[in-house]
C-alpha cells in the first residue's frame, strides 16, 4: 500500500466512521483512496467546520473524532478547532497533509509550519519524514488521544510519502519518553480525605468536565453524594453529570452560575474538587481565593498540570475520576455526615428557594420572546427524550445553560475553555452523526450562525434531525452586555443592525424554517419542530434589552454575584 492506503487502512481498523474533511492538492492522493476505500467521510463547507464537527462526534461518544485536512491554508483552517479542543479535553486526531519532503522549509505553494503551529495546542503533534514510521507513528498519535486526558494530536503528512509503497515491516518508532515523579494516588490520601470531611461544616464537591469525560464517574459521584449528604455544584463543562433536580445539586457554578452555587463555592470551609481546571470563570480572581487560608482544598484531576495553578490544594491527587470515587465509596466510614452539614445545607437551600422564585417568572413565554422562556420552552417540549443540547457562544449560550435540563451526561455540548464562536451548528452535525436516534438541539445567536452558516449544506444533505433555533438580538450579546455594564454603554462595534434573512439562506439550502416575532409564531414552530425528523431552522427574535444574570462582575469574587431580586 501507498502511504495514502496505509492512513485509510488504519482508520479502518479502529472503526472510524465517519472522518471529517475538506480536499487540497497535497492531500489529492489521500482523497482518491478515501473513494477508492469507500471510506465514510463528511465533507463539510470549511475546515473549521470539519473540526468543530469531528469535536461533536467525540464528546457524544468519548471515541477520537478524525478531521482531514490539505497544507497551508487548509491545515492553519484547523488551528481554532484544535485549540478549543485542547483547552475542553476532546480526544481529537488531525491528519494534515503537507508539501513533499524535498519542498520542505522552502516556502513551497501552500506551504505552512503546521506542526509549529499547533505545537501549543496538541498533547503532541507529528511531522512524518521517514515512510516506515507512518504506521508506528498513527498508532502512537491514536492512542495519545484518549491516553490520560484526552486532547488533540496532529499528524502531518508529506504528499510524497501519502505517494510512495510503505514498507510492510514498520519501524517501531522512536515513541515519548516521559519523566515524572510518582502520582499521588487517591489510595494513598483516602484517609486524609475522610478526615477533611468529618471537620467540615461547610463542605462542596464541584465537579467539572473530567467526571463526564470518566466512564462510569458520573453514576459513581452520585452515589458518594447520595451516601454522603454533601452538596454539589458542577462546572458549565460538568453539566448533565448529575439530574438537575437531584436535591443537593445546587447548579452550574461560575459567572453565570446560580446563586446558591457561587455563595457555596465562596463560603464554603472545604471544596473538594474532581475533574475541574477552576478557571478564573469559576472562581474570578485566584489570588482573592486564595486570601482564606482556612479553608481546605481536596484538588483531584488526572493532569498534574491544574493542580495548584490557580487554587493552592490541602490535598493533592493526581487520579481519574471515576476511580476516586470508586475507591473512596469503598471505603467510606461509619460516619453521618449529613446530620454534621444540615444547618449548612439548610442555608443554602434558602437561597436556592429564592433564585427558583425570581426564575420561574422568567420562564413564563408572552411576547417579549425572552430568551429564559424560549430555552425552557424548548427544553420542557423535548423533556423525555434524552435530548443532545448543543450551544454557540455567548449569551445564549447562558441561558440554555441555565433552563434547558440535561438528561444524561455527554447530552451538553459547547465551547468551555476557548469560548469559540461558530462552533455549534457544525458540532451539532458531529453529535447527530454520533447519534442519528436522538434528538439534537442546536442553541446558535445571530453572531454565531454567521461564522458557519455554509455548513447548512452538509446539514441538508445528510437529513440529520438537527433543530438551529437562532436566537436573534439583532447584536453581539455578551459584548453589548458587558458594554452596558461595565463601559458606560458605549456600544463599539456590537450592533448587529442588518442580519440577513436566515430563514431565506436556510430555503436556499432546501432546508425547512419559520420565524417567530411572538409567542403565537413560536409554538407553531415549536409544533413543526416535534413534527420532523428533518432538520428545521428557527429564527426567533428576542428581547434586545435581556441581559444574562446571575453575573459575577470581572475581578470579584463567588460570593460578589450580581443578580436583581435577590
Amino acid at each position: 500500500m501507498n502511504g495514502a492506503q496505509t492512513i485509510v487502512s488504519f482508520l479502518q481498523k479502529k472503526g472510524v466512521n465517519p472522518a471529517f474533511g475538506y480536499p487540497g492538492g497535497p492531500i489529492l492522493v489521500l482523497y482518491d483512496a478515501i473513494y477508492q476505500a469507500d471510506f465514510p467521510h463528511v465533507l463539510t463547507r470549511h475546515e473549521q467546520g470539519a473540526v468543530h464537527a469531528a469535536e461533536g462526534f467525540a464528546k457524544v461518544t468519548g471515541k477520537p473524532g478524525v478531521v482531514i485536512a490539505t497544507s497551508g491554508p487548509g491545515a492553519t483552517n484547523l488551528v481554532t478547532g484544535i485549540a478549543d479542543a485542547f483547552l475542553d479535553s476532546v480526544p481529537l486526531l488531525a491528519i494534515t497533509g503537507a508539501v513533499a519532503r524535498n519542498c520542505t522549509g522552502k516556502d513551497a505553494f501552500q506551504e505552512a509550519d503546521i506542526t509549529g503551529i499547533t505545537q501549543p495546542i496538541t498533547k503532541y503533534n507529528y511531522l512524518v519524514m521517514d515512510p516506515a514510521d507512518l504506521q508506528s507513528t498513527l498508532e502512537e498519535a491514536w492512542n495519545l488521544t484518549t491516553e490520560g486526558r484526552p486532547g488533540p494530536v496532529l499528524v502531518n503528512v508529506p504528499k510524497d510519502i501519502l505517494a510512495m509503497e510503505i514498507p510492510e515491516k514498520a519501524s517501531a518508532g522512536a515513541g515519548i519518553m516521559r519523566h515524572r515523579p510518582p502520582r499521588k494516588k487517591v489510595e494513598t490520601q483516602v484517609l486524609s480525605v475522610f478526615e477533611a470531611l468529618k471537620k467540615s461544616k461547610r463542605p462542596l464537591l464541584l465537579a467539572g468536565g473530567g467526571v463526564i469525560i470518566s466512564d462510569g464517574a458520573s453514576q459513581l459521584m452520585q452515589r458518594f453524594v447520595e451516601e454522603t449528604g454533601i452538596p454539589v455544584a458542577t462546572s458549565m463543562m460538568a453539566k448533565g453529570v448529575i439530574d438537575s433536580h437531584h436535591p443537593q445539586y445546587l447548579g452550574m457554578v461560575g459567572m453565570h452560575g446560580t446563586p446558591q452555587a457561587n455563595s457555596c463555592i465562596g463560603n464554603c470551609d472545604l471544596l473538594l474538587v474532581v475533574g475541574c481546571r477552576i478557571s478564573d470563570r469559576i472562581i474570578g480572581d485566584p489570588a482573592k481565593y486564595n486570601t482564606n487560608k482556612d479553608r481546605v482544598v481536596i484538588h483531584v484531576d488526572i493532569d498534574p498540570a491544574e493542580i495548584g495553578k490557580n487554587i493552592r490544594p490541602t490535598i493533592e491527587i493526581e487520579d481519574d475520576a471515576a476511580n476516586f470515587f470508586s475507591h473512596v465509596l469503598r471505603h467510606m466510614p461509619d460516619y453521618n455526615f449529613k446530620t454534621a452539614w444540615a444547618e449548612w445545607i439548610s442555608s443554602l437551600q434558602i437561597k436556592a428557594d429564592r433564585f427558583h422564585k425570581i426564575t420561574d417568572e422568567l420562564v413564563c413565554l408572552n411576547d417579549k420572546l425572552l430568551p429564559e422562556a424560549v430555552v425552557h420552552e424548548v427544553s420542557q417540549a423535548y423533556k423525555g427524550m434524552n435530548p443532545i443540547l448543543v450551544t454557540d457562544v455567548g449569551q445564549h449560550q447562558m441561558f440554555a445553560a441555565q433552563y434547558f435540563e440535561i438528561e444524561s451526561p455527554r447530552s451538553f455540548l459547547t465551547s468551555g475553555g476557548l469560548g469559540t464562536m461558530g462552533f455549534g451548528l457544525p458540532a451539532a452535525i458531529g453529535a447527530a452523526i454520533a447519534a442519528p436516534d436522538r434528538p439534537v438541539i442546536l442553541f446558535v445567536g445571530d453572531g454565531g450562525i454567521q461564522m458557519t452558516i455554509q455548513e447548512f449544506g452538509p446539514l441538508k444533505n445528510l437529513g440529520l434531525n438537527v433543530k438551529v433555533i437562532i436566537m436573534d438580538n439583532q447584536q453581539l450579546g455578551m459584548v453589548r452586555q458587558w458594554q452596558e455594564l461595565f463601559f458606560g454603554k458605549r456600544y463599539s462595534q456590537s450592533i448587529l443592525d442588518n442580519n440577513p434573512n436566515f430563514i431565506q439562506i436556510a430555503d436556499a439550502y432546501g432546508l425547512q424554517g419559520g420565524r417567530a416575532t411572538n409567542a403565537q409564531e413560536f409554538r407553531d414552530n415549536l409544533a413543526k419542530m416535534l413534527a420532523s425528523k428533518e432538520p428545521y431552522v428557527l429564527h426567533v427574535m428576542l428581547d434586545v434589552q435581556e441581559l444574562v444574570y446571575p453575573m459575577i462582575p470581572p475581578g470579584k469574587n463567588p460570593d460578589e454575584i450580581i443578580m436583581p431580586g435577590m
